[in-house]
């Protein structure tokens, strides 16, 4: 009896997490103009000294939103990046606090044109933050990338720190012996 119970119970467990592994989104799609355009924004950043926090290659679903949640701090700056396909018929990015109290919301109607989002966001306290991604392009499936950069890192174009100094020597530094001059 124990058998079929512990046999149930498999089952339902491995029912259970098929079924919320299926409703996860998908990281990690392959596009590599997107890509080339993601580092070359990255890029852009590091140069004004920012380096990457969060980033990922989304694969995105037409009309269905892409939640993505990051802990913010108080007072830093950060740089909101999204890319959406340029094959879309509208790209958005909406941004809520930890209360669920939206914050800002960017669309982009015309993605042949200009298929990225960069949005300059300064928490006023260390929260929760909810990012919220979508694209529009009829039922077919497409890729996305988002990245989050903030300052600091010495990867991000910063002057590195110097060297340690040698201990110190105690000794007197040698003088050399004055000699004077023979008249």
């Amino acid at each position: 009896m124990q058998r079929i119970i512990r046999s149930f119970c498999l089952v339902v467990l491995l029912l259970g997490s098929k079924s919320m592994y299926a409703q996860q989104p998908a990281l990690g799609c392959d596009d590599k103009a997107m890509r080339i355009q993601s580092q070359q924004l990255k890029h852009d950043f590091a140069s004004q000294g920012l380096s990457v926090y969060k980033d990922a290659m989304i694969s995105m679903e037409s009309h269905q939103p892409f939640p993505v949640a990051v802990q913010l701090d108080k007072g830093k700056l950060y740089q909101l990046i999204f890319i959406g396909s340029r094959d879309s018929k509208k790209i958005g990015m909406e941004l809520f606090d930890g209360a669920d109290k939206k914050i800002d919301e960017r669309i982009i109607k015309n993605p042949k044109e200009q298929n990225f989002i960069v949005y300059s966001f300064t928490p006023e306290k260390t929260d929760m933050y909810l990012l919220v991604f979508t694209q529009i392009k009829g039922n077919k499936n497409m890729c996305g990338s988002f990245s989050i950069m903030q300052p600091g890192g010495q990867d991000a174009g910063q002057i590195p720190p110097p060297p340690p100094t040698a201990p110190a020597n105690n000794k007197p530094a040698p003088t050399p012996r004055y000699v004077p001059k023979k008249k």
